[in-house]
């Protein structure tokens, strides 16, 4: 504002006030609108680092839209020798905005004459699929070319001014010094911060119905939603909810409820239907009665009454009436059926008599009824033929029964006419009676039928023997037939015979009374080497008898848990009958490379034989020289063992291996790790070298050739730290070692060069991974002095904190910054100003206008200065790298661009 105030004229201008104030308001909004901006890059780089670096510092890499903007950029840009990069690139073989993933379309291309070709250099393989922008070349400036990713040149960027909340629902489009907002449907307001509302009262409640809004926005306003529904047994005429549009109106009247259909029902029938519907014909609650006449039944339903339910379906299937019949009573075999109507006929009210044929007796009712559940008022009778009662069969006894050939009788007849039945006895029963009977006219049997009665045996023909016992069993009566006499003997008796006495079908026991004997066990014999002496109370090798065992000198019992054996009442020995055995201790030979020396041959090394040993060459003997047989069977000490000579386990140098193998001729076993013979060598891991011997070999007496070698990391070139910059070194293996990784930084005001990676890493090779970097001074564009000024710098060279002071000759005033500061990214710290005239020389310059021309003078001034102003705008420095006026760009949400 202090611009603004600063063009008021003095005391005593002609420049009327209100052109004063009309000049001011111009210039202020002039000066304070906001809009995006061009950015370009102080140095080289391919096309991913150059979208890397304007994304990192500014919106995006430029995007073109219009034939005045590439003017525009060719106009203002500094002529670069390699040109500059812009946001486009092939994907999937389609040119493509980068900046929002669209395809470059034909109207927006500007490509030069004969591009793109896709021309590869020579015995490169890489495609050109990045484009470049000519600026002020010679020929076709502003257009397109294809180009090599790869290529460094200058990146071209853009700042938007839109922000994620520069409109709330909305669109911000980006236009030539300004930007708007594209309101979303339902929204206005400068921002976009405004709903439409609809009106609330058009959202009415239906009877028998209730009504459910949901806001999104605010109550009853854009998208807000109104869901209806209605009360069991009734449904909505419209289904879809209300919606609040971005017009302000619903998008439908709100429904109504209405009561339910459910299908017409009809009269059936044979009967009647009456209905109460309080909601109109067949809808929800309706009830209908059903009847039926007189010689007819309800049949079809569950359910009398029928109701229409919520669901629209009647709560049953609808009923029939059916006429009321009897079924034919005809079809029993021997009956003789006469009825008052036909078989077809035969409903409520009809009758039937029943009689039977010659032969058969009726079982039941003579006549029955036909009743009003279309059933006879009694079961149907039957005929059976005459038979005889069924015959008692005698306990113990069988009954077999036959008719003549000649019979007709019915199958289902069990006892019929002439049928003869006779009897038999069980084993070990007697008959008593009429041994057969047979059936006579009028159903009675000839005779009574017949019993079986037990025979017996003799009960003193069942004895007791001594040291026995006898258990008898009786099935039909003491000691009869089938009795069971069960024998046994005391503890170390058994009988002759195992079987009971049983008492037979012919009156006779089945054998004599068996004995008791003392059980016998196996014979014994002395054994070879040793003794044996017995006691037998009841005979040789029988129950009670004891045998004892002993054995010589020189031998040992074997064989038995027990020297003393008896015999049991089992009739077995209470132990195995022991052995006499010969002392003797096991042969000691088979150790590897054991030499023994026995006093006695390997078969007879009994009590006290010795035996010596020694190892053949290269092997030493580990354990007693000499061992005795001892009375138990063992040596005195344990059996030595021949041990391999071999080396001590080598030391593994660190970072380093070891590989140790036998040459093909060696006997040495598997089981000794470093035997004489043995060769280890030695290699270092990646990044070491190794120091001392590469190999040993083990010699004897069991010692190495040479002592183990060590591994050292490798040495790499020492670093020093760049002028204007930092080094910062991590040595795991020590200074400039193996593995050692440095990281380089410069200092404010200084950029990184010469090498491609950071950090740097110390390789096995002995040699770093690249090259030193070094740190390269920034340097801001040269100024010059302003046309009526001068310039006062504090470095001739243009580095990091260089300040640059401007004057202006008397008679002009500095417009700008007084002081500009070289930063740390190569840029001035603002424009160089420009000398204006003073306020008295501008006086002299209006004081000419005519005094009735003034407020036309007053604004010819004002368009004046603003042409004035414009033509220092467009005037600024080609190394600038900001541009205040531009043509117009469109981003929706500050991101998404329009191309």
């Amino acid at each position: 504002m202090e611009f603004c105030f600063g063009l008021f004229p003095t005391r005593g201008s002609k420049i009327s006030w209100i052109s004063q104030m009309l000049l001011c308001s111009m210039l202020c909004m002039w000066t304070t609108v906001e809009s995006w901006s061009y950015f370009y890059s102080n140095t080289t780089m391919d096309w991913e680092h150059a979208r890397s670096w304007c994304r990192k510092h500014y919106t995006d890499m430029v995007a073109i839209q219009n034939q005045d903007e590439i003017g525009h950029l060719n106009a203002w840009l500094p002529r670069q020798r390699n040109y500059y990069w812009i946001g486009i690139r092939k994907i999937n073989d389609d040119w493509t905005w980068v900046g929002t993933n669209k395809t470059l379309t034909a109207e927006a291309s500007s490509w030069a004459e004969g591009e793109p070709n896709n021309r590869k250099q020579k015995g490169s393989r890489e495609s050109e699929d990045c484009v470049e922008m000519y600026i002020k070349r010679e020929t076709q400036p502003g257009k397109w070319n294809d180009e090599r990713c790869g290529k460094k040149k200058t990146a071209l960027c853009f700042a938007a001014a839109c922000k994620n909340d520069s409109c709330g629902y909305g669109d911000c489009v980006e236009t030539i010094n300004s930007h708007t907002c594209a309101c979303f449907e339902g929204f206005y307001g400068e921002k976009c911060e405004k709903v439409v509302k609809c009106d609330k009262e058009k959202v009415t409640v239906p009877y028998k119905g209730s009504v459910k809004c949901t806001h999104k926005y605010g109550n009853f306003s854009f998208d807000s939603s109104c869901e209806y529904s209605c009360e069991e047994g009734y449904e909505l005429s419209m289904s879809r909810p209300l919606r609040c549009t971005g017009s302000k109106e619903w998008s439908d009247q709100p429904p109504t409820c209405e009561a339910v259909q459910c299908p017409e029902l009809s009269r059936p029938e044979g009967g009647s239907m009456d209905c109460f519907a309080p909601l109109g014909p067949s809808r929800y609650q309706t009830t209908c009665v059903f009847a039926c006449d007189e010689g007819f039944i309800q049949a079809g339903s569950s359910s009398d009454p029928l109701q229409c339910e919520a669901s629209g379906r009647w709560n049953a299937t609808q009923p029939s009436c059916v006429a009321i019949t009897c079924q034919n009573p005809e079809g029993a075999p021997h009956l003789i059926t006469t009825c008052s109507r036909s078989s077809s006929e035969l409903r409520l009210g009809s009758t039937c008599s029943f009689d039977c044929g010659a032969g058969f007796v009726l079982q039941g009712a003579d006549n029955v009824q036909c009743s009003g559940d279309g059933r006879w008022s009694r079961a149907i009778p039957t005929c059976k033929e005459m038979e005889c009662p069924a015959p008692e069969i005698p306990s113990s006894g069988r009954i077999f029964c036959s008719l003549p050939l000649s019979s007709s009788a019915s199958p289902e007849t069990p006892h019929p006419l002439g049928m003869v039945c006779n009897f038999t006895c069980d084993e070990g029963h007697e008959l008593e009676g009429a041994p057969s009977m047979e059936c006579d006219h009028p159903g009675q049997w000839t005779s009574s039928p017949p019993t079986c009665t037990v025979v017996k045996c003799d009960r003193e023909e069942v004895t007791v023997p001594y040291k026995g016992s006898v258990n008898c069993s009786h099935k039909y009566g003491n000691f009869s037939f089938d009795s069971s006499c069960e024998y046994s003997c005391e503890e170390g008796y058994e009988l002759s015979m195992s079987r009971p006495l049983r008492c037979t079908g012919s009156k006779e026991w089945s054998d004599q009374p068996p004995t008791c004997e003392a059980v016998q066990c196996l014979e014994l014999s002395r054994p070879e080497g040793g003794s044996m002496d017995c006691f037998a109370p009841l005979g040789p090798s029988r129950y009670q008898t004891t045998c004892v065992f002993a054995c010589d000198e020189g031998f040992v019992q074997a064989g038995s848990s027990s020297d003393t054996l008896q015999c049991e009442a089992s009739g077995r020995w209470n132990a195995t009958q022991p052995s006499c055995v010969a002392i003797t201790c096991q042969n000691p030979e088979g150790a590897p490379h054991l030499i023994n020396t026995c006093s006695s041959s390997s078969s007879e090394l009994r009590l006290g034989s010795t035996c010596s040993f020694d190892c053949g060459a290269g092997f030493v003997l580990q354990g007693a020289d000499t061992v005795q047989c001892a009375g138990d069977g063992r040596w005195s000490r344990t059996i030595p063992t021949c041990k391999e000579m071999e080396c001590p386990a080598p030391e593994i140098p660190s970072s380093g291996r070891i590989f140790c193998s036998l040459p093909l001729s060696s006997s040495a076993s598997p089981e000794t790790p470093h035997p004489l013979g043995m060769v280890c060598n030695f290699t270092c891991d990646e990044g070491h070298e190794l120091e001392g011997a590469p190999s040993m070999e083990c010699d004897h007496p069991g010692q190495w050739t040479s002592s183990p070698p060590t591994c050292t990391a490798v040495q790499c070139l020492e670093l020093t730290r760049p002028e204007g910059g930092s080094m910062d070194c991590f040595a795991p293996l020590g200074p400039s070692r193996y593995q050692t990784t440095c990281v380089f930084a410069c200092d404010e005001g200084f950029v990184q060069a010469g090498s491609s990676s950071d950090p740097l890493q110390c390789e096995a090779s002995g040699r770093w991974n690249a090259t030193q970097p070094s740190c390269v001074a920034l340097r801001c564009p040269s100024l010059e002095a302003p046309e009526n000024g001068h310039i006062n710098c504090s470095n001739s060279d243009p580095v990091f904190n260089t300040q640059c002071s401007f004057t202006c000759t008397p008679e002009y005033s500095l417009d700008g910054h007084e002081l500009l500061n070289c930063d740390r990214h190569g840029n001035w710290t603002g424009e160089r100003p420009t000398c204006q005239a003073s306020p008295s020389k501008l006086s002299a310059i209006t004081s000419g206008v005519a005094a009735g021309g003034a407020l036309l003078s007053g604004l010819s001034l004002a368009f004046w200065i603003l042409k004035r102003l414009k033509l220092r705008k467009d005037t600024f420095e080609l190394s600038s790298n900001s541009d205040i006026e531009a043509p117009p760009q469109v981003y929706k949400n500050s991101l998404d661009s329009l191309i």
